[in-house]
C-alpha cells in the first residue's frame, strides 16, 4: 500500500447574514482511500433569522479555501434573472490515461488522467421572457402574433426563436406563432424540444402579520379561499408563510387545498405590531396639531421633532427586518424550475420611514427645513436589493395592499384638529410605493387602493396563467452576467407590456449552487461522479447544539487530474446546505479541495475512494442536508441528500 501523510492546520472566520463559520483544515492522505479532513463548524442559522451581517474578517491561505455565499445567490452583480437553458452543450471526451490504456506520464504537460466527459461552458441558452399585454382598460390582450413583438437585449434587437400564448388553464398553450428562420436547423430543433413542457408553478402566500392590521388581513384572507380552490391544481403548488418578527412556514409546498386553507385560517389568530405602531403615530400627529393651535413652545416643537426621529429610526429597523425576511423567502426558492411567485399581503412598507410625520411637522408648524431629513431615511437601496434577489431567482412579487381604498380627510376621531391632506396623502402613498416597487421591478402586479380583494386574486390568477412566452437564443459566455431586456409593441402604442426587465445568464457553478439548495426541498437525481455521503453519530457541543460528522466520498478515477510536477492534481468544489423541519435553512457553504496523487502511484490508486469529512455544528432537531460536488476541470456535478435527527442526548 502506497501512502503519504502530511498535516496542516488553518483557521478562517467568515460572516454572512449573521452566520459565523469556523474552518479548521487538517489533511492526512492515505492513497488506498485518500481523505481530506475538513472540520466545518457551521452555526446553523434559521432561514428566518433576523440577524444582520456579521463583519468577521476573512483569513485563509493555501490550496483549500472556504467561502460563504447566500443560498442561490451570485456575487458581484445587481439585478439578475434565472434563464431557461437548452441542452446544446459542447462535449469533448477526456477519458484518457490508464482507462484507455495510455501511460500516466507526468512528462506530458497537458495530459490529464481520469474524469468524465468535459462539459463546456459554451451552450445555446434560450432566454425566456414572460410578457403580459393589456389594453387601456386593463384587459389581457390575446390576439397578438410574433410579428407584433420586438425584443432587445442590452440595446440590440434579438430575433425570436420561441413564441407561445398561454391563457386560461394552468400552463396550457393555446397558440404558437411562426418562428422566423433566424437560426440553424440544429438550434431550431433544440428550441422546439422545450415548447411542450408543462412548467411547474410555485406560489408562496406570504402573510406579513408584522405589517398588517388584523381586521384588514382577515378581509383579504376571506377572499383567498376562492383563489386556492380555483388555482391549486397540478402543476401548481402553494406554500403559506407568515412573518411576525420572524418568518414561519405555516405550510410547505403542496397541492392539497385543505392543507393550504388550514394554514391560512391559522393566520387569523396572529396579531403583529401594526396597530401599536399606528397608535404611536396618532399620538405624535395629535401633538403636531396642538402645536398648530399655539399650545406648544419651541421646546415642545423640538420634543415633537425628536419623537418623529425616533419613529423614523424604529420604522427603518423594522423595515430592514421585514425585507430581510422577504429576501430569505426568495432564497428558499433558489433553483426551482418553472414560474415562481410570492403573493405578499400587508398594509404596505414605507419607502421613507415617517415621511408623513415630517410633512405634517413641516406644513403645520411652518418648518420646511424638517423635510431635509427625508434623504437620511430613504430605503430605496434596501428595496432594490430585495428585487435584485427576486430577479436572480426568477421570482415575481404580487403585492396586495390590505388597507384597500381609504378616504383621505382632514380630521378623524383620533385627531381633533386640522390635518392637511398633503401629509395624509403622502403617508398613504409612501406605504403603497413600497408595494408598487416590489411588483413593478419583478414583473408582477401591485393591487392597491381597492376593497375588492376577490378581484385582486382574480387578476393575480390571470397573470400567473395567461401570458406570452417569448424566447431568443443566446450563446452563453460561461459567467454570471446581467442583461437588460426591452419588449416593444411598435404597431400597438395603445397597449401596455409588463415583463421582467433584467435577467442574468448564470455560470455552471451558480447553477450547481442553486441545485444544492433546491435539493433540500425537491430531489435532484444527478450523480455522474458517483458521490456517496453518510452522516455519523453526533456529539454534544453545547446546550442545544451537536457536532455532526458528514463523510463525502467519490471514486478517484472519475475526477480529472492534470500533471503538476511529479503529481497529478485535480480540484473539486464541495457545497453543503442544511434545512430543519420547520423550514429553517443554513447559508450555502462553498469549499474548494485539492486532489493530489503522486503520478507513479496513480495506476495503483485510481480505483480508490477520495473522502472529504465535514463536521457541522447544528441545532438539535430533524434536518435535511444537501451536498453538491463539482469537478472544476470537467465541470461535472453530483448531488445527494441526507436526513438526520440530532438530539441533545446523542
Amino acid at each position: 500500500m502506497a501512502s503519504l501523510a502530511r498535516s496542516r492546520a488553518k483557521m478562517a472566520l467568515f460572516g454572512n447574514l449573521g452566520v459565523s463559520l469556523r474552518i479548521c483544515l487538517s489533511d492526512v492522505h492515505e492513497y488506498n482511500s485518500a481523505e481530506i479532513l475538513a472540520f466545518l463548524d457551521l452555526a446553523q442559522k434559521s432561514l428566518f433569522s433576523e440577524s444582520g451581517t456579521t463583519p468577521f474578517p476573512s483569513r485563509v491561505s493555501g490550496q483549500e479555501r472556504a467561502t460563504l455565499h447566500p443560498a442561490g445567490c451570485s456575487v458581484g452583480f445587481g439585478e439578475v434573472f434565472v434563464h431557461r437553458s437548452v441542452a446544446l452543450t459542447v462535449v469533448a471526451l477526456i477519458l484518457i490515461g490508464p482507462q484507455l490504456g495510455l501511460a500516466a506520464d507526468p512528462s506530458s504537460e497537458d495530459q490529464p488522467v481520469g474524469g468524465l466527459v468535459f462539459k463546456d461552458q459554451i451552450e445555446l441558452t434560450v432566454v425566456n421572457v414572460v410578457v403580459h399585454v393589456e389594453d387601456p382598460q386593463g384587459a389581457f390582450v390575446t390576439d397578438l402574433t410574433v410579428d407584433d413583438f420586438r425584443v432587445s437585449q442590452d440595446g440590440q434587437e434579438r430575433p425570436l426563436t420561441h413564441f407561445q400564448l398561454f391563457t386560461g388553464a394552468p400552463e396550457e398553450p393555446v397558440a404558437t406563432g411562426e418562428i422566423p428562420p433566424a437560426f440553424a436547423d440544429l438550434e431550431a430543433e433544440s428550441v422546439a424540444l422545450d415548447e411542450d413542457e408543462q412548467r411547474p408553478v410555485y406560489i408562496v402566500l406570504y402573510v406579513d402579520n408584522e405589517n398588517l392590521d388584523p381586521l384588514d388581513r382577515n378581509r383579504v384572507l376571506s377572499q383567498a379561499a376562492d383563489f386556492v380552490s380555483e388555482r391549486l391544481h397540478p402543476p401548481v403548488m402553494m406554500m403559506v408563510v407568515s412573518y411576525e418578527r420572524s418568518l414561519e412556514v405555516a405550510q410547505s409546498f403542496t397541492d392539497d387545498q385543505e392543507l393550504v386553507m388550514r394554514a391560512l385560517r391559522s393566520q387569523r389568530r396572529k396579531t403583529g405590531g401594526s396597530v401599536e405602531r399606528e397608535q404611536a403615530r396618532d399620538r405624535i400627529m395629535a401633538s403636531i396639531q396642538r402645536g398648530d393651535q399655539g399650545s406648544s413652545s419651541s421646546k415642545d416643537q423640538r420634543r415633537i421633532f425628536d419623537l418623529i426621529e425616533g419613529v423614523a429610526e424604529e420604522e427603518s429597523n423594522s423595515l430592514r427586518f421585514s425585507l430581510h425576511a422577504l429576501r430569505t423567502a426568495v432564497a428558499s426558492l433558489a433553483g426551482l424550475p418553472g414560474k415562481k411567485s410570492i403573493i405578499y399581503i400587508s398594509n404596505g412598507l414605507p419607502m421613507v420611514p415617517a415621511m408623513d410625520l415630517y410633512y405634517a411637522y413641516a406644513s403645520t408648524l411652518n418648518n420646511p427645513s424638517a423635510l431635509t431629513q427625508l434623504h437620511r431615511w430613504n430605503q430605496s437601496r434596501e428595496f432594490t436589493a430585495l428585487t435584485s434577489a427576486a430577479n436572480a431567482q426568477d421570482v415575481s412579487f404580487y403585492t396586495i395592499g390590505a388597507g384597500g381604498m381609504r378616504e383621505v380627510t382632514t380630521g378623524s376621531v383620533e385627531h381633533s384638529g386640522y390635518q392637511d391632506t398633503v401629509s395624509l396623502g403622502v403617508g398613504e402613498d409612501n406605504f403603497v410605493d413600497g408595494l408598487r416597487f416590489m411588483a413593478d421591478n419583478t414583473g408582477g402586479r401591485a393591487l392597491v387602493y381597492s376593497n375588492d380583494f376577490g378581484q385582486a386574486f382574480t387578476q393575480i390568477g390571470r397573470d400567473l396563467f395567461s401570458y406570452y412566452s417569448l424566447g431568443y437564443a443566446l450563446s452563453s459566455g460561461g459567467g454570471d452576467k446581467v442583461h437588460k431586456i426591452e419588449v416593444e409593441l411598435p404597431n400597438h402604442p395603445e397597449l401596455t407590456a409588463r415583463y421582467r426587465q433584467r435577467f442574468v445568464e448564470k455560470s455552471l457553478e451558480t447553477q450547481v449552487q442553486e441545485k444544492v439548495v433546491t435539493n433540500l426541498v425537491f430531489p435532484i437525481e444527478e450523480n455522474p461522479l458517483e458521490m456517496t455521503a453518510s452522516v455519523g453519530a453526533p456529539s454534544a457541543a453545547g446546550l442545544d447544539r451537536s457536532t455532526v460528522p458528514i463523510n463525502v466520498a467519490f471514486p478517484l478515477h472519475l475526477v480529472a487530474l492534470l500533471p503538476e510536477g511529479d503529481s497529478y492534481v485535480g480540484r473539486v468544489l464541495l457545497f453543503i446546505a442544511a434545512r430543519d423541519s420547520e423550514g429553517g435553512q443554513s447559508d450555502l457553504v462553498r469549499q474548494e479541495h485539492e486532489v493530489r496523487v503522486p503520478a507513479d502511484q496513480y495506476p495503483e490508486l485510481e480505483r480508490g475512494q477520495w473522502t472529504i469529512e465535514a463536521a457541522l455544528l447544528m441545532k438539535n432537531g430533524d434536518f435535511t442536508v444537501s451536498v453538491g460536488l463539482m469537478d472544476q476541470v470537467t465541470r461535472q456535478a453530483s448531488f445527494v441528500k441526507l436526513k438526520k435527527s440530532v438530539a441533545s442526548g446523542d
